[in-house]
Order: C-alpha cells, then sequence, then structure tokens
C-alpha cells in the first residue's frame, strides 16, 4: 500500500506540479496565475495533517466524501505538487537568458523553445530536488494512518496492539523507509550522473 500511494502520487504530484510550474514562470493567463500561486502558497504553508483533515472531516458537510484512500491520495498529490512547482519553476528560471535567445535565433517558436531547449535542461537541474521531494513524499504516506489507511505505518500500529513488542515492529519500520528511501537516492545518484552530470559541466 505504501508503494502504490507514494507511485501514485509521485506521478501525480509532478505532473501537475510541472504545468503550475509553467503558469507560475510564464504568469499568463493571469488569472489562472493568481490561482496557482495561491494554491502553492496555501500548501506550502499549511500542515499536511491540516490538510487531510480538512479534505476528509470538511469537505464532506458540503455533500462531498471521499473515502480514506482517496482522501489521502488527494491530499498528497496536491501538497507534493505545490513543492514540484517550485522546485520546477526553479529549474526553469536557472536556464541563461541566452538560452532562449540561441532557440530564438533557429527559428523555433517559444513552445518549441522551451520544449526542446529549455525544459529538457530544467528538468537536469531540479533533478536532484525532484528525488529529494519524492523520499518525502514516501515518508509523508505514514501520515495516512491516521485515517486507518493500511500502509506501513498503521500495520505497525496494528501488529503493535496485537504483540505489544514495540521494539522489534517499530524497528524493522524504521529500518525499512531507511532501506527504500537509500535506494531511491542511490539510483538517482547514479542515473544523474549518468544523464545528466557530464552534461551539467560542458555547459
Amino acid at each position: 500500500m505504501t508503494a502504490q500511494i507514494s507511485v501514485i502520487c509521485f506521478i501525480a504530484s509532478l505532473l501537475l506540479g510541472t504545468l503550475c510550474s509553467i503558469v507560475r514562470f510564464s504568469k499568463k493567463p493571469k488569472i489562472l496565475y493568481v490561482f496557482v500561486s495561491a494554491f502553492v502558497e496555501i500548501m506550502r504553508n499549511t500542515p499536511l495533517l491540516v490538510q487531510l483533515f480538512f479534505v476528509f472531516f470538511g469537505i464532506p458537510q458540503i455533500g462531498i466524501s471521499l473515502s480514506p484512500w482517496t482522501a489521502g491520495v488527494l491530499v498528497l498529490s496536491l501538497n507534493s505538487a505545490a513543492y514540484y512547482c517550485e522546485i520546477m519553476r526553479g529549474g526553469i528560471q536557472s536556464i541563461p537568458k541566452g538560452q532562449w535567445e540561441a532557440a530564438e535565433s533557429l527559428c523555433l517558436s517559444k513552445t518549441s523553445a522551451f520544449i526542446r531547449v529549455i525544459f529538457p535542461q530544467a528538468v537536469r537541474d531540479a533533478f536532484p530536488s525532484i528525488a529529494n521531494q519524492l523520499v518525502l513524499l514516501i515518508f509523508g504516506t505514514s501520515v495516512l494512518s491516521i485515517l486507518d489507511v493500511r500502509e506501513l505505518t498503521q500495520t505497525a500500529s496494528i501488529l503493535n496492539s496485537q504483540s505489544f513488542r514495540s521494539m522489534e515492529i517499530f524497528t524493522f519500520v524504521m529500518l525499512f523507509y531507511y532501506a527504500v528511501t537509500a535506494l531511491i537516492l542511490l539510483f538517482t545518484r547514479l542515473a544523474y550522473k549518468k544523464w545528466f552530470a557530464s552534461k551539467t559541466e560542458r555547459r
């Protein structure tokens, strides 16, 4: 369950965050820019647990009820999307103005220049931060235990209430989280060195 939630939220939040970053960078259309900016500020400056309670307990009062799993995935995705928005916006802004000018000199439209020239470089620059946010997202899945979503932490709590072997159970949980995140960070470092490191040195 932890892996399933993490994968779904990572894909959804990265896609949504990337789209929001484009709006934040271009500041167009103006109405959407204001909405996206407000969304990012609210999600980044309020606790994840409060957001989860708002969606699961608050929204049903206006007639919209969500299952614990759906509410958890929705909140985690939106919360992480706000951070990915700023990560990707920072990546886009890190590209020198000369890259835009070079693309323009090749008669590329602004859209083509962004897709073919700017965005690949932005992903390269943002790649380490993208990986770090994935780790934080995996940690965030443990918050869903408060809604009785049977992910790793909730399952450990159930086992603990049955056996009272807290030391063994939560030591395993800690080691499991550590092992998973260590493998992810190792993979991302290797991927960065293979795909991006040499290009960064040549820039």
